[in-house]
């Protein structure tokens, strides 16, 4: 679980006057025990933070965990089934370029949780080095598209670069679903041969999650191959890949899911990635598992799809 510095959130909020962003650095202050255990932050955060630790651990401790949010300058969506709650579906999927901050080749990545419980994932990031920020940053796997939620076209993967971007992209929600539509084919350098690459995200509120994925190639010379990366155990059968509860780092669990695809259309396999950075092993344990759908019959245009379920 993924959890904010308490005193830096819970001042923030007071400053703008958002009692939700209060109430998350007071959870967040709950959740690592901060009277107990130390802010644990850098110093200089932890020199501030000492002068406000007993405001924010007394404070109405609440994760805001909204039904819908967009963020349009990023062109990120987070939707899950019910406002302020942890239980059912949640998506959060991004658009925007890589030329961003720290940037990881990820236009068009999504990420799900079920009940709280990780699913399909974002790996994270190793520790910092100085390859982190070398010309050989796209060659750490944390940074790749191959290793993100994301189709690998013609072989090839994504591009850095703040022309690599997102295009028409487009959000829509309402209390039956959330919805996310953008073509990603140029986040691809032109080796990649793709006109276009249209990929739709819908949460239909406590039914499922459709990934919908829609191309159309200059040339079908190579392979193409949907990834997704899980943290669960996986067992594959013919049209269902069942992803199974796993114990991750600390004594938690990741959570389940089916994944229906189109096995007329689609072959599946898996291979396992080794976690060796001590950070990432904190949180995934020693390894993830990544999923790789490939179409059986090559050709320019075509649509695939995939339905979550619990």
């Amino acid at each position: 679980m993924l959890v904010p510095s308490a005193s830096l959130v819970y001042g923030y909020g007071k400053r703008i006057n958002d009692p939700k962003m209060m109430a998350l650095g007071a959870w967040s202050a709950y959740e690592v025990n901060i009277k107990e255990n130390g802010v644990g932050d850098s110093i200089g955060r932890m020199l501030p933070a000492l002068f406000s630790v007993e405001e924010v651990i007394s404070a109405d401790a609440k994760p805001p965990l909204p039904r819908d949010v967009w963020l349009d300058e990023i062109q990120v969506m987070v939707a899950r089934d019910r406002d302020g709650s942890f239980d059912g579906f949640f998506v959060a999927m991004k658009g925007g370029h890589n030329a961003e901050s720290h940037n990881h080749n990820d236009v068009g990545n999504f990420v799900i949780y079920i009940d709280g419980k990780p699913v399909l994932v974002d790996a994270g990031v190793e520790a910092y080095t100085a390859k982190t920020f070398s010309s050989k940053r796209y060659e750490i796997w944390t940074m790749q598209s191959d290793y993100h939620n994301l189709p690998t076209i013609n072989g090839i993967q994504q591009s850095p670069g703040y022309n690599y971007a997102a295009r028409e992209v487009i959000y829509k929600a309402d209390d039956q679903k959330a919805e996310l539509t953008m073509d990603i084919a140029k986040a691809y350098p032109d080796e990649a041969n793709v006109n276009s690459w249209i990929r739709n995200v819908i949460l239909n509120r406590g039914e499922n999650i459709i990934i919908n994925e829609t191309y159309d190639l200059k040339e079908a010379n190579s392979q193409i191959i949907l990834n997704l990366l899980t943290p669960c155990g996986v067992l594959l059968n013919d049209g269902l890949i069942m992803l199974k509860s796993s114990e991750l780092s600390g004594g938690r669990m990741s959570g389940s899911a089916q994944i229906r695809y189109e096995s007329d259309k689609l072959s599946v396999s898996v291979e396992e990635v080794i976690v060796e950075d001590r950070g990432l092993k904190n949180v995934w344990g020693d390894h993830l598992t990544r999923i790789m759908l490939k179409p059986k019959n090559l050709s320019k245009e075509g649509t695939l799809k995939l339905l979550i379920t619990e």
